[in-house]
C-alpha cells in the first residue's frame, strides 16, 4: 500500500467516536483536540492524561480523519509495544476497535511490528507499524536506510516525555513530513526537559478519580515521634520536628532509606493497608521500590518475616526468572514484589493496590511514574470512588518524599511554569548508580518510636463540578446514586471527610520465629553477591573476567568472589560448609551484619594475590 491509499482508508472509514458511549471522555475529547490542532497547523502536539484513562485507545483512533498516510506508533520499551500491538490487533475479536464499537475493522487497519525478522514487505502491507525506539538506534540503522523520509506521515509517541531524547529527535528529523502526536502522564523528564510540542489536551487526575477511570488514593506516612541514629561515631536522638528539618539533607534521607529499622516500619504500615484493601476484594498486592538490589533483598526479607510471599525484580535478572515472577504476580500467588526501577512505564497490573516507597526520590517524574503503577482499577465494574478500588501509597516522612506527594496533588494545575519548578536536575532518566565501594552505611537508625501513621487523601478541595462528575460516572456504570442512599450533600460530606488528614494507629504484625529464620536464610545468598560485586568494584575488575584463574579453577571473577563470600559468611556463623540449615536466626543475622567487614577482608586478600601474580609475571 502507498500513502495515498492509506490516507484514503483513514479519511473514508466511518468511525463511531463522538457519540460512542463505549469510549471514555478523555478519548473523545483528546481525539477532538488533536483533530482541531491539525486542521489549523502542522507542528507537533501532545496530550496529557493519567494512566488508566484509555491512552492506548486514544492512540488507536487518532489516525482516523487526521493521518495523511502510514502511521508509526513508537514506544520506549517492549512492554508498551506489546500492549499497543495486543489492543490494536484486528485479528483478535476482543481488539479495541471491536470491543468499544468504534467500527468493524474487517478491512484494516493492518498492523506490523518492527522486530527481529521484520522486513520492508511487512511495512508496505500495513496501515500502522508499531516499534520500540531501540529499533531506530545506532549510527548505521537498517530502517533509516530502508525507509524513505516520507514513508511515515504520522508518528504517535507513547510515553511522550521521552520525545526530547536524541534518538527520538533523530527519528522526527528524518521523517520530516510526519505529523507528530505524543501522549504522556508527565509532561517533563527528570532532567528538566519538557515534552516537545504544544499541549492540546489535558485530562487531570482529580477528574479521572472522580469519574472512576483511576483509583482513589491515600498517602500513608510513618511518622515517628522519636528517632535514634548513629553517624560518624556519634549517636543522636531526634524529635519529629527535628526529623522534619533533617530530612532535607540527602545523607539523612538516604540513611533512613537504608536503615532496617525504618524499613520495618514502612513494611508494617504497608501490610496494614494491604489487609485493609483485601477486605474489599482479592487478590490485592504490594509493589515496593528499593534503592538497590541489595536493599531490595533487605526489604524482601522483612516482608517474608511477617508471613507474606515476596520476590525481587531487577534488571540484572535473566528473562526466565523475570517471567516466573511475572506469572506469580498475575495469578495472585505473590503478595509482594520488590523492584529496583524495572516495573515502570507501561506495566499494567490492576491488583497492585499498595505502593511502598523505600527510597528517597530526587524529582517528581519518577515518583509519579511509580504512583501510576497502583492507579489502575482492581474492580472496574464497581461504582466510582468505591472502596473496592481504594489504593494506598506508603512511605516514611524521613525520606522527604512527602514534598512530591504535595506536588502530585497540585499536578492538575494548568501552568507550565509549575512543572519546571518541580524539577531537580540530579536524578538522570534511566541512569545507572555509581559502583558501590562499601557496604558500611554512613548512618544507621537504631530505634524509632512510632505511635501513629499520618494519612492524607488526594483531593484537596471538593466543589460542585466534582460532585456532578461523580454522579455522572455512577450513572454511566449503570447505577443510580439513590440506590446507595446518595444525595449531593451526602456525597460532598463523604468526599470532604475522606480528604482530611487523619492519624492511624500503627500496625505491629506477629512474626513467627520460623518465618524470621527463613527470611534471613534466603537473604544470605544476595548478601554474598553484594559482597562479591562490591569487592570487584573496589578492585576495578570485570565480573566475567578470569583474573584469579590460578586460584579459582578457571571460574569467572563473580562466581569465585561469591564462593569466597559464602565461605566467609559460614566462618562468621561458626559453621562448616553445608551446615547452614542448622543455623540459628542470630547466627544468620550475624553473617549479614558482617558483610562490610567481609568486603574489607576479601579486598585486602585479593589485592595481594593480584600483586603476587604481577610479580611472578615480571620474573
Amino acid at each position: 500500500m502507498n500513502n495515498e491509499e492509506i490516507e484514503a482508508f483513514f479519511r473514508d472509514t466511518a468511525v463511531n467516536i463522538y457519540n460512542n458511549a463505549e469510549l471514555r471522555d478523555p478519548q473523545k475529547e483528546g481525539y477532538s483536540a488533536i483533530r482541531d490542532h491539525f486542521n489549523q497547523r502542522e507542528d507537533s502536539c501532545y496530550v496529557q492524561l493519567p494512566v488508566g484513562c484509555g491512552k492506548t485507545g486514544l492512540i488507536g483512533i487518532t489516525p482516523f480523519g487526521v493521518a495523511k498516510g502510514r502511521v508509526l506508533i513508537i514506544s520506549p520499551n517492549l512492554t508498551i509495544r506489546e500492549n499497543i500491538r495486543r489492543e490494536l490487533n484486528i485479528s483478535d475479536p476482543a481488539c479495541f476497535y471491536k470491543r468499544r464499537r468504534v467500527f468493524d475493522p474487517s478491512a484494516g487497519p493492518f498492523l506490523s511490528e518492527l522486530r527481529t525478522g521484520a522486513n520492508i514487505h511487512d511495512c508496505d502491507a500495513a496501515h500502522i507499524i508499531v516499534a520500540n525506539i531501540q529499533q531506530f538506534a545506532g549510527a548505521n540503522n537498517k530502517w533509516f536506510e530502508a525507509l524513505p523520509a516520507d514513508y511515515f506521515r504520522m508518528i504517535l509517541v507513547d510515553e511522550g516525555h521521552h520525545n526530547v531524547a536524541d534518538t527520538w529527535l533523530r527519528l522526527f528529523e528524518y521523517f520530516t513530513t510526519a505529523r507528530v502526536v505524543s501522549y504522556t502522564a508527565t509532561p517533563m523528564r527528570s532532567d528538566g526537559q519538557v515534552v516537545s510540542g504544544a499541549r492540546v489536551y489535558h485530562f487531570g487526575y482529580r477528574r479521572s478519580m472522580v469519574q472512576g477511570y483511576i483509583s482513589p488514593i491515600d498517602a500513608v506516612y510513618v511518622r515517628p515521634s522519636e528517632i535514634t541514629f548513629t553517624a560518624e561515631g556519634e549517636t543522636k536522638t531526634l524529635s519529629i520536628s527535628d526529623v522534619m528539618k533533617m530530612r532535607e539533607k540527602d545523607w539523612f534521607s538516604r540513611g533512613v532509606a537504608m536503615s532496617e529499622e525504618c524499613n520495618r516500619s514502612v513494611v508494617n504500615a504497608s501490610v496494614r493497608q494491604l489487609y485493609e484493601a483485601r477486605q474489599h476484594g482479592t487478590p490485592r498486592q504490594i509493589i515496593a521500590v528499593a534503592c538497590s538490589i541489595r536493599h531490595a533483598g533487605q526489604v524482601a526479607a522483612l516482608y517474608r518475616s511477617v508471613g507474606l510471599k515476596v520476590d525481587v525484580l531487577h534488571s540484572q535478572m535473566k528473562d526466565a526468572a523475570r517471567d516466573r515472577i511475572e506469572v506469580a504476580l498475575r495469578n495472585g500467588s505473590l503478595d509482594v514484589v520488590v523492584q529496583v526501577n524495572i516495573l515502570g512505564e507501561g506495566y499494567d497490573l490492576p491488583t497492585l493496590s499498595v505502593g511502598a516507597v523505600f527510597r528517597p526520590y530526587r524529582s517528581l517524574t519518577p515518583y509519579i511514574q511509580f504512583v501510576g503503577r497502583i492507579l489502575r482499577l482492581a474492580a472496574p465494574n464497581a461504582p466510582p470512588y468505591s472502596q473496592a478500588n481504594q489504593v494506598y501509597l506508603v512511605s516514611h516522612v524521613g525520606l522527604n518524599d512527602e514534598r512530591w506527594w504535595n506536588d502530585f496533588t497540585n499536578f492538575d494545575k494548568d501552568d507550565q511554569d509549575f512543572f519546571q519548578e518541580m524539577l531537580i536536575d540530579d536524578e538522570p532518566e534511566d541512569g545507572q548508580p555509581a559502583p558501590r565501594l562499601t557496604l558500611r552505611p554512613f548512618m544507621r537508625v537504631l530505634r524509632e518510636l512510632v505511635e501513629s501513621y499520618s494519612k492524607k487523601g488526594y483531593l484537596r478541595k471538593v466543589d460542585d463540578a466534582m460532585v456532578q462528575d461523580l454522579f455522572k460516572a455512577i450513572r454511566e456504570k449503570g447505577f443510580e446514586p439513590g440506590e446507595f442512599g446518595l444525595t449531593e450533600e451526602i456525597v460532598r460530606e463523604r468526599l470532604q471527610a475522606s480528604q482530611e488528614e487523619s492519624q492511624v494507629l500503627p500496625f505491629n504484625p506477629i512474626i513467627q520465629p520460623q518465618a524470621r529464620r527463613d527470611a534471613l536464610r534466603l537473604r544470605l545468598p544476595q548478601e554474598a553477591r553484594s559482597v562479591a560485586y562490591t569487592v570487584l568494584s573496589r578492585l576495578k575488575l570485570e565480573p566475567n573476567a578470569r583474573d584469579f584463574a590460578r586460584f579459582s579453577g578457571g571460574e569467572h571473577n563473580s562466581a569465585f568472589l561469591v564462593r569466597l563470600a559464602l565461605d566467609q559468611q559460614n566462618k562468621a556463623m561458626g559453621l562448616k560448609s553445608g551446615a547452614r540449615d542448622s543455623a540459628h536466626p542470630d547466627q544468620l543475622q550475624k553473617a549479614i551484619d558482617e558483610s562490610a567487614n567481609i568486603v574489607d577482608r576479601l579486598t585486602a586478600l585479593l589485592r595481594e594475590k593480584l600483586k603476587d601474580g604481577s610479580s611472578e609475571a615480571d620474573r
